[in-house]
């Protein structure tokens, strides 16, 4: 219970014509979203910061990140995922879902819209 894939779009920020569909983990344990290597290397996007990670077996982990453009059901936003490596998992993060105005509906399976805060 609680876990299902979204299709997602993935876009190049600066061209919009490079992009690729990509099926995430959607949850909200991840902080970015996990997005396959090959799928950034084939959009050419810039690299930004290699940063620490904690997994969920208390281990430490450095990845790429990079910035990118998510879409998702007509809503989209830029912003930073994790180059996931070869065996990491692909997650459609929390700071992405919540920039992009959804949240976790885990009993049903399913993304809700979400309002987003201004306090």
């Amino acid at each position: 219970m609680g876990r299902f894939l979204v299709r997602v779009t993935i876009a190049h920020p600066a061209d919009p014509t490079r992009l690729a569909e990509v099926d995430l983990l959607a949850g909200t344990r991840a902080t970015l979203s996990w997005v396959p290597r090959e799928i950034v290397e084939r959009l050419g996007v810039p690299r930004l910061l290699r940063r620490p990670f904690l997994l969920a077996d208390g281990r430490t982990i450095e990845r790429e990140t990079t910035g990118t453009v998510v879409k998702l059901e007509g809503n989209e936003a830029g912003v930073t995922v994790v180059v996931a490596e070869p065996g990491d998992g692909h997650f459609l993060g929390a700071t992405t879902l919540g920039m992009l105005g959804f949240a976790v509906d885990p009993v049903n399976q399913r993304l809700v819209p979400q309002t987003l805060l201004a306090m």
